[in-house]
């Protein structure tokens, strides 16, 4: 058994909560509207949700094979 404290889980669901939300709702940026997409958050687009989701799951990795290496 490894044990996990609760605020880095917490932290983890946090975090994947987002990007799945972010995810879900991405849109292309193309056509982009010079306009109003300009002052769009990054993560409204597929790319930067995915960008988000990736390094979201990088820390999460990185979390638990450290948890691993410390048992």
């Amino acid at each position: 058994m490894i044990l996990i404290s609760r605020p880095a889980i917490e932290q983890m669901l946090v975090s994947m909560q987002r990007a799945e939300g972010y995810c879900r709702h991405a849109r292309s940026s193309y056509p982009f509207n010079s306009e109003t997409d300009i002052y769009a958050e990054p993560t409204e687009f597929y790319s930067g949700a995915s960008g988000y989701a990736g390094a979201t799951l990088r820390r999460a990795i990185d979390t638990l094979e450290a948890h691993l290496t410390n048992n």
